[in-house]
């Protein structure tokens, strides 16, 4: 995910609600973990089942794709030349980047999904992972590291790519639309599209997928719709701002 400052000055780094643990950097730009994330990888590591050392590997691979997934929007808004404030690996992770043209914030959208496709697709190649790949026996992704690594990265751009905000399908979605038209116009559909999908992800996981794997889906489905109504309000915010606009010219 991307979050986008103001284009009108250069933003500092947006910091959620909490007490942020700064780590490293990669190029120049800051890592920051939210203490809460902290919290959940010692409880993981403290769960019983899957040995220490196991679970120690898949905590990195899932924290490693999730960081370059972040790297990649950061990456692409630098070479934009737009500001990176950082990298914060939240609950819902994003990339803190300067707003900026319309083409700009669609190519950095899509720079994290790509990121994943192209691991993924890395380690597709070999023939541990192509040839016995449990696709739909999420579970057994854990047996392996390189089926975790691919199952996360194919799980993660899947996700992203939903025509839905706040992950970067739906922001690639707004960005697209806004070369075409008005930005109140943009938000009122990106806003319809949003609801549409997390109705979707929520009636499929309750009619087809009904079983405890699915309440990731109703969550995430419920979460779509009221960032979708957040958007829709910002976007009659945006239209009054026009009309506002158009009466003093």
């Amino acid at each position: 995910m991307t979050e986008s400052g103001s284009s009108a000055e250069v933003p500092k780094p947006k910091k959620p609600a909490g007490f942020w643990l700064p780590v490293l950097k990669v190029a120049g730009i800051g890592i920051y973990v939210d203490m809460l994330v902290l919290g959940l990888v010692a409880l993981l590591l403290l769960g019983e089942g899957a040995s220490l050392g196991d679970r120690l590997v898949l905590i990195a691979i899932a924290l490693g794709s999730v960081l370059l997934h972040e790297l990649g929007h950061a990456a692409v808004a630098r070479l934009q030349g737009l500001h990176v404030g950082g990298v914060f690996l939240h609950i819902v992770p994003f990339a803190y980047v300067e707003r900026g043209k319309p083409e700009d914030e669609l190519r950095t959208a899509l720079a994290g999904p790509a990121t994943n496709l192209l691991i993924a697709g890395a380690l597709y190649a070999l023939p541990a992972v192509r040839d016995g790949f449990p696709w739909l026996d999420v579970e057994r992704w854990l047996q392996d590291p390189l089926w975790a690594a691919f199952g996360i990265n194919m799980l993660m751009a899947v996700v992203n790519l939903l025509p839905a905000l706040p992950v970067d399908g739906g922001r690639a979605l707004r960005a697209a639309l806004m070369l075409r038209m008005r930005r109140a116009k943009a938000y009122a559909i990106t806003a319809r599209v949003g609801t549409f999908t997390g109705a979707a992800c929520f009636f499929i996981a309750v009619l087809v997928w009904p079983s405890t794997d699915a309440y990731a889906a109703i969550a995430a489905g419920l979460f779509f719709i009221m960032v979708a109504w957040r958007e829709h309000q910002s976007g009659q915010l945006e239209r009054r701002r026009e009309r506002a606009k158009a009466k003093q010219g």
